[in-house]
């Protein structure tokens, strides 16, 4: 593999470590007593028998934006909002036009106040962006999941969201999320359109005490070099949507073998895929493998082209390489501790302070351009194929 090709990325490194330690704070001091919020989930396990045999809601007519518009998630709007004027992440279009199916945890106007005046600010805006994006990530995963899929009837259950970390459920039924914090069900499926929402009572994190102040110290300081100088100025700041879709670049830029991995699965399996990134106005972020990242696997595998291997393969691989959204490098990149990013296949890769991804296989592949803007998501060019495979 080349070198390690450095991305620039980062934060303001004090308002970072506020944040921090003042989440970790609040994880601490967020313990709550057993009695639920709202009226018929109580801490036992009759309540979680009753969830595990409810029945799946069928699809409801709104959209999960529009219910959270309507029901006066002002906080859980005003940060996708946010993330979107500042990151152009496209999350308010995804969740109100989108037909995708997604589940998310939605926290109340009360659990992001509760958020701000422990953290000591006025409001979302206070935060900076990348971190919103990635709390927000945290409280949703892909497809419809229904009470019961959630709320496992013994052993607890882990929950992978689109940020790529998971949290677990219990059955008595908490949410316990990465920084230990114990979240209550409100209220359980809301069924929309386009997914199924739970509330509850406080906003997850994803943060855990490794993130912490102690990243401070020489070690710290040293990961800070590597990924050269930090300030407001190497703060990249997220594309505005191009004008071409995924596919018209790939097409025009000459990613033949992307191109025809992706002809290759419409044609046997009917995947519609090249329609979905030629077409289609969801956003969504692709890791594009450039033709010499492609040959290398043929080389590998001793192979002379793609169509010589399984079409059901091809899907897996390709749908490794796209994650929700549009995530730019500066969210998809970490300031210390390696990211994990949440792909359509359901796995995840990791990604390093110095922009080097390590997928399932542990194979390490650069990412060599990044931040690529097209009208329906963002591109970001990488010297390997990532295999979802161990």
């Amino acid at each position: 593999m080349k070198k390690m090709n450095k991305i620039k990325i980062g934060r303001k490194i004090a308002i970072n470590l506020f944040l921090f330690t003042a989440l970790a704070v609040f994880a601490v001091s967020c313990e709550k007593d057993d009695t639920m919020l709202n009226d018929g989930f109580e801490n036992s396990q009759a309540a979680s028998d009753e969830m595990e045999n409810k029945q799946a809601p069928a699809p409801g007519t709104k959209s999960i934006a529009q219910i959270a518009i309507d029901a006066d998630f002002n906080e859980l709007v005003a940060a996708l909002k946010y993330v979107d004027d500042k990151r152009n992440a496209g999350l308010v279009d995804l969740f109100l036009n989108g037909t995708d199916q997604f589940t998310v945890f939605a926290p109340t106007d009360e659990a992001f106040e509760g958020l701000y005046n422990e953290l000591g600010v006025e409001g979302i805006t206070d935060l900076p962006a990348e971190l919103v994006l990635d709390v927000l990530f945290y409280h949703v995963t892909e497809g419809r999941r229904a009470a019961n899929s959630v709320v496992p009837p013994r052993n607890p259950r882990t929950i992978t969201t689109l940020l790529g970390d998971a949290f677990s459920v219990t059955s008595d039924p908490w949410i316990i999320d990465i920084a230990g914090q114990k979240v209550n069900f409100i209220t359980t499926d809301i069924s929309a359109s386009n997914g199924i929402i739970h509330v509850v009572d406080a906003v997850l994190l994803p943060l855990d005490n490794d993130n912490g102040p102690e990243n401070n110290g020489p070690q710290g300081q040293q990961n800070n070099n590597a990924r050269g100088s930090i300030g407001n100025s190497d703060v990249p700041s997220s594309p505005a949507p191009g004008s071409e879709a995924i596919a018209e670049i790939a097409i025009g830029a000459g990613f033949d073998e992307l191109v025809g991995a992706l002809v290759y699965v419409d044609e046997e399996l009917d995947a519609g895929l090249v329609d979905l990134f030629l077409n289609g106005t969801d956003q969504y972020t692709v890791f594009a493998p450039t033709n010499e990242a492609f040959e290398g696997l043929y080389e590998a595998l001793e192979i002379d082209e793609i169509t010589d291997l399984p079409a059901e393969l091809v899907l897996d691989v390709l749908q490794y390489h796209v994650t929700v959204g549009r995530r730019a490098a500066n969210s998809v990149v970490p300031p210390r501790n390696p990211r994990n990013i949440g792909t359509l296949l359901g796995e995840s890769f990791s990604v390093s302070a110095n922009g080097v991804i390590t997928d399932i296989a542990e194979q390490q592949v650069n990412i060599v351009s990044a931040d690529i803007s097209a009208s329906n998501g963002i591109i970001h060019v990488i010297d390997g194929v990532l295999l979802p495979l161990e």
